[in-house]
């Protein structure tokens, strides 16, 4: 079973304010066949956004880019920086399941905005356990 290929970035800078900002990311395909998106959150305590239902966008192609927004809950200082704050996707691919674990590193800039670069992106099967 080959996994899926993906890449996770956030993409411009947030917007809103302190507590509550809209965060985008890009999702792109980097593997050679389509991927369904079927859901995706941010789980961290202080980086994060409910599950959202990815369903309604259509299949994303070898190469193409999706765009993911997010209200995110994130209130800290300047310079403060979330280690280990996560997106998560539940994708589909061949009619395999996986779930998408996106380790962010996320930093609080001047204005307290969260700024998020992605360090490691890790891939598992859904209903797999070893």
């Amino acid at each position: 079973m080959t996994s899926p290929s993906l890449s996770v970035l956030q993409t411009g800078p947030a917007s809103g304010g302190p507590g509550a900002w809209d965060v985008a990311f890009a999702v792109r395909n980097a593997g050679g066949e389509p991927i369904e998106l079927l859901e995706a959150w941010l789980p961290h305590g202080r980086f994060r956004a409910e599950a959202v239902p990815l369903t309604a966008q259509p299949p994303l192609a070898s190469g193409a880019s999706a765009r993911l927004e997010f209200t995110v809950g994130f209130d800290e200082p300047p310079g403060e920086p979330v280690e280990n704050a996560f997106v998560i996707l539940r994708v589909r691919r061949q009619g395999e399941e996986w779930r998408v674990l996106t380790r962010l590193a996320v930093t609080a800039d001047a204005d307290g905005s969260p700024v998020a670069s992605t360090e490691l992106i890790t891939f598992h099967p859904v209903g797999f356990s070893q």
